[in-house]
């Protein structure tokens, strides 16, 4: 495999290095922070379920992979730095994976089987929104040139109704995300925000997932409050809703503290795939990462992400 990431910085005590995509953000867990650091990639790492290999090409203390990516952990590669020697000392770390296109014709395993697709790709340089509705994607650059080269495949239209769609793979150097979900404000259509910022044109690849409809299934066309969480913030946490209880989980930063979860009704033990969650306070990102399945547990997942430096009171609005 070739190298695609090159991180140097000076370690005191014990660090850790998360690795999503084309970004890295280090938690120190002891001793003082990381300095002098710097990284190169030579391309992401891909959302995609594999075995990345770690290659330490300077560094006295224990250097070794504790988190492989995985759908679970939204494909984040994790690697604890232990130096325990006085002082600091310097780190340099190579770290090697496979390409997206590397993976058999099949598709990668991080993509769930089962329900509906429409996978798309094309070449993009700038800021592109992918608009997927009924059998057809129709691309829209915001800024940059156009998009070219595009192609997409359906499995089966998409649904002229309210549906949840999953962003089950991406490829690409820069950022994908799901922008919009089908609704019927805006025509049933699924919106993908495509931003590439790095010079030039480069091929991007995603795939839309969604369960049909049953026949018999109600439309899901509004929600009302379930729960209200509340925090203080300060790095990106992922919170795990199940049943009439919540556990968060700390990605990087500082633990989150005074936190509470008030719930006016369970969450329910089969699908609801009309959930919602809504910022109610706090400067960051929040973003919902899992809908409750039968795949999942029944799970609700999303992710407060606080950037800005130092702690912020948040508090998240669910509703299903």
């Amino acid at each position: 495999m070739a190298q695609q990431l090159v991180w140097e910085g000076e370690v005191d005590a014990v660090s850790i290095i998360y690795v999503r995509r084309n970004r890295v953000e280090v938690e120190d867990k002891q001793g003082g922070p990381v300095q002098r650091q710097r990284f190169r990639f030579s391309e992401p790492l891909p959302d995609t379920r594999q075995d990345a290999r770690l290659e330490v090409l300077q560094g006295r203390g224990s250097v070794q992979i504790i988190q492989q990516p995985r759908l679970d952990n939204h494909y984040t590669l994790a690697v604890a730095i232990e130096d325990r020697q006085s002082g600091r000392s310097f780190y340099s770390l190579a770290f090697h994976w496979q390409h997206a296109t590397e993976f058999p014709s099949g598709g990668p395993r991080g993509v769930q089987s089962g329900g509906d697709r429409v996978t798309w790709t094309g070449r993009v340089d700038g800021d592109a929104v992918i608009e997927c509705r009924d059998n057809r994607c129709d691309p829209r650059s915001t800024s940059g040139v156009p998009v070219t080269r595009d192609r997409y495949q359906f499995s089966r239209p998409l649904p002229n109704r309210t549906v949840r769609v999953n962003l089950e793979d991406t490829s690409g150097r820069g950022e994908i995300r799901l922008l919009e979900q089908p609704s019927e404000a805006n025509g049933y259509a699924a919106k993908v925000l495509i931003r590439d910022n790095q010079g030039g044109a480069d091929d991007y690849s995603f795939t839309l997932g969604w369960q049909r409809p049953s026949r018999n299934e109600p439309e899901l066309l509004y929600t009302r409050r379930g729960l209200v969480w509340s925090g203080r913030v300060d790095g990106h946490i992922r919170v795990v809703v199940h049943g009439q209880s919540t556990v968060t989980e700390l990605i990087s930063g500082s633990a989150t503290t005074g936190e509470r979860a008030l719930f006016d009704r369970p969450l329910p033990a089969q699908g609801a795939q009309n959930a919602t969650v809504r910022k109610l306070r706090g400067r960051g990102r929040v973003e919902m990462i899992e809908y409750p399945s039968d795949r999942n547990g029944h799970r609700l997942v999303f992710e407060v992400d606080d950037s800005e430096g130092g702690a912020d009171d948040y508090e998240v609005e669910i509703g299903w």
